[in-house]
């Protein structure tokens, strides 16, 4: 471990004097760009949680980015590819008082290890030394089987990120597996889950719904090609998973920009409960092929005075639109700001067809899963299908293309047609079970906003 000099009290002193005679600099510096980046943050209070007074922003240009490595599972090989890009391409270099930061927040098995041998999580902030190689500066080592997810390693290094390097925004990057809205572990097996958390008495009619989920089949979803199926740390015998709420809780003030190289978190319920921890949130409707995010460009596209989330995903397709062996890709950019127009043009609909959203057959419906994992189905194809009017139809036309700012997809996902893609996909209460309503109602804020389940 190199030994890190504490250079805080210096720069706050440096920052203090020089911050009247910069101010100017700012805007002198800004560029134009597609994107509204706030210019004041929350600050964290002493537990880490964003409170409501804000500060200015420094006169600086400088981006600091987190990115995180949930790897000890079976996308630890991919992972370690990953960081080899990173770290080959456009890296920030060392000046503690300028330079853009990037921190990486990293738990991956190495080459030839399994999750029973000890792997501890390291933040380290990856910059160019001198003679132009990449240089890990560690901050911070946890203890070896302390899991990044279902701990508050990604809060810390947050804070740590927030208190050591003042900067005009903050962003974070988050590369593991995942399964959106649902309750942790329950993807893993959906029937030990129900079996686990018994609901005595439905919540609602189940007029039409699956017989017995417990009994219910869901194979197994093919090795390959892998997938990236918020987070997952496999020890010995066990597995810790974070569940939504648990990483909205992580974010200890609002960032610029929040991107998911992991599956299945392009829904509506993962944007609204992002929607006052970042500006844009990005991620991907249905599964992630391993490979994931473009890593060779990803600094130069957010470590900028201006970043441009948008430019990461679209290099994500175009990466995907070229691969001949493995064509397949989904991805949206919301603008959560405009988040709110969208459910107020939902809870009069989903109150209005209540009855079709309870007995809407699921094979009629853009599906964004595979295996019978039937969880995720496109937002905008629910309502078409339960016939809602044209006038119906057109404000909420609107308020998607309002906050979904960017959207792409491959023709097929695997043998998924993408006939109706909105970018959004949402739970279908005609698909779920009564213990899903639940933990709906009881966990999920889309719903009380929109009161999807009553």
């Amino acid at each position: 471990m190199k030994i890190i000099v504490n250079f805080a009290g210096m720069r706050r002193l440096f920052h203090n004097l020089m911050l009247g005679a910069l101010l100017f600099l700012t805007a002198a510096c800004s560029k134009e760009s597609r994107f509204d980046i706030d210019t004041r943050r929350s600050t964290p209070d002493s537990g880490g949680r964003a409170e409501t007074e804000t500060r200015a922003i420094p006169a600086t240009d400088r981006r600091v980015m987190l990115m995180v490595f949930g790897g000890r599972n079976n996308l630890a090989r991919y992972l370690r590819e990953d960081v080899a890009t990173l770290e080959a391409s456009d890296i920030p270099g060392s000046n503690y008082l300028s330079d853009d930061v990037l921190l990486v927040l990293s738990r991956v098995t190495k080459a030839g290890e399994s999750t029973s041998q000890p792997c501890p999580a390291v933040l380290y902030q990856l910059y160019k030394g001198r003679d132009g190689a990449p240089v890990r500066d560690t901050l911070k080592v946890w203890d070896d089987f302390e899991p990044v997810f279902g701990s508050n390693m990604i809060e810390e290094s947050l804070t740590l990120a927030w208190n050591r390097y003042p900067a005009a925004g903050y962003g974070l990057v988050l590369s593991s597996h995942a399964s959106g809205w649902l309750p942790a572990k329950y993807y893993a097996d959906p029937a030990a889950y129900e079996r686990d958390h018994p609901v005595t008495s439905s919540i609602r009619p189940m007029a039409r719904r699956l017989t017995d989920i417990a009994r219910e089949s869901f194979p197994p979803v093919p090795a390959f090609p892998a997938v990236k199926s918020i987070g997952q740390d496999v020890d010995l015998s066990s597995s810790e998973e974070m569940e939504l709420t648990d990483f909205v809780g992580s974010i200890p003030f609002k960032l610029d920009y929040i991107l998911l190289d992991a599956c299945l978190n392009g829904c509506v319920e993962v944007a609204w409960a992002l929607k006052d921890k970042a500006r844009y949130v990005g991620f991907s409707p249905t599964e992630v092929l391993a490979d994931g995010f473009d890593y060779s460009l990803l600094t130069t596209r957010l470590l900028q005075p201006r970043p441009d989330p948008q430019a990461v995903l679209e290099d994500y397709m175009a990466q995907y639109k070229k691969n001949s062996q493995s064509p397949w890709a989904t991805i949206s950019l919301v603008d959560t700001e405009k988040l709110d127009d969208l459910a107020a043009a939902c809870a009069p609909l989903f109150e209005k067809y209540r009855s079709a959203l309870r007995h809407l057959p699921g094979d009629l419906v853009q599906r964004y899963f595979r295996a019978n994992y039937h969880f995720y189905y496109d937002l905008r194809d629910i309502l078409v299908k339960v016939g809602i009017d044209a006038d119906e139809l057109a404000t909420l036309d609107a308020a998607l293309d309002a906050c979904v700012v960017y959207k792409d997809c491959t023709p097929t996902f695997f043998s998924i047609e993408m006939i109706s893609y909105s970018g959004l996909s949402m739970y279908l209460p005609s698909m779920g079970s009564a213990v899903l309503d639940k933990f709906y109602k009881e966990n999920i804020t889309w719903n009380d906003a929109s009161g999807l389940i009553n």
